[in-house]
């Protein structure tokens, strides 16, 4: 408790040294066409870019700072802490079934979207190789990426994860590029549709997760500016992410939790409600593909609302 304590006052006092000479560009796109949504904390906002969509917090980190953060200071309880050996040894004897990160729920999903069990997949952010052995053990053939050095070993040494030293340096083409709750995280969302594009099959699919920043959810959800901060500095919608896919040439439909696997599998979108938001994206260039095109709530937050 006292180390969080301590990580968010440096976090604040990190934050308000920078605030006034902060670049409110986007970090996506770098348009200077952004919009205040939210600000937190005095020293902290979440902007909105006019042009690609994409909700950011001010100030923003680089990607050396970020990725310094991750490598000693992230702390996220069950995700970003690697568990004892017999926490370890339970949590494999029973498949992770009832844990915090139980992968039934995105298996139905991979394979409701045509993922099989055979099919390569790039597990992209793999933390300590929860859900890369969970993929394993349901029969795909998986390769693993993770920033962390720590959660690396782990994965490798406790679960036998067949780690790579950078996503793209995975030996073959992948059937799938998964990322769970991984692109809220990163300094540039781009980057992970580039790297997409570069391993995936002609065939692939992108299939991401993430908080659901929609921004109808403000209104109904409490902690809707809690999905965003030091750990969190993205905040994605479906829009959001359509206008990405795009640009790297790929198209896709969103769905939020709890996911009807009948509209997975019939490649329609889904209602946007829920905590949890789905993108799953193909290449537009491959035309036996249809996508029921997403509709999203466009109503922005209310703006300039400070919160204590």
């Amino acid at each position: 408790m006292l180390l969080e304590f301590e990580r968010r006052i440096r976090y604040f006092l990190w934050a308000a040294r920078h605030w006034f000479h902060a670049d409110r560009s986007c970090p996506a796109c770098s348009s200077a066409r952004t919009d205040l949504v939210m600000r937190k904390l005095w020293v902290t906002a979440l902007y909105r870019c006019e042009e690609c969509r994409l909700m950011f917090r001010i100030p923003k980190s680089n990607a050396i700072q970020n990725e310094r953060f991750y490598q000693t200071q992230y702390r996220e309880t069950f995700t970003s802490e690697c568990p004892d050996d017999q926490e370890l040894s339970h949590l494999k004897s029973t498949f992770f079934k009832c844990s915090k990160k139980d992968y039934t729920t995105y298996l139905g999903v991979l394979k409701a979207a045509g993922v099989q069990p055979g099919h390569v997949v790039l597990d992209f952010g793999a933390s300590w190789g929860y859900g890369s052995w969970q993929l394993s053990q349901a029969g795909y053939r998986v390769y693993s990426y993770e920033v962390s050095e720590p959660r690396s070993r782990f994965a490798v040494q406790k679960l036998g994860c067949q780690m790579l030293s950078s996503a793209e340096a995975v030996p073959e083409k992948v059937d799938c590029f998964f990322a769970a709750h991984v692109i809220e995280h990163v300094t540039n969302p781009r980057t992970l549709w580039a790297i997409a594009e570069k391993v995936l099959k002609r065939s692939g699919v992108v299939i991401l997760l993430t908080p659901n920043g929609e921004p109808s959810r403000e209104r109904t959800y409490e902690h809707y500016h809690a999905l965003w901060g030091q750990v969190h500095p993205l905040l994605l919608t479906a829009e959001s992410l359509a206008i990405m896919a795009r640009q790297f040439d790929f198209e896709g439909c969103a769905h939020s939790s709890s996911y009807d696997t009948r509209e997975i599998a019939a490649r329609s979108s889904g209602q946007m409600e829920g905590d949890e938001l789905l993108y799953i994206a193909r290449r537009m260039a491959d035309k036996n593909l249809t996508f029921t095109s997403v509709q999203p709530d466009l109503s922005a937050p209310s703006r300039s609302r400070l919160l204590a």
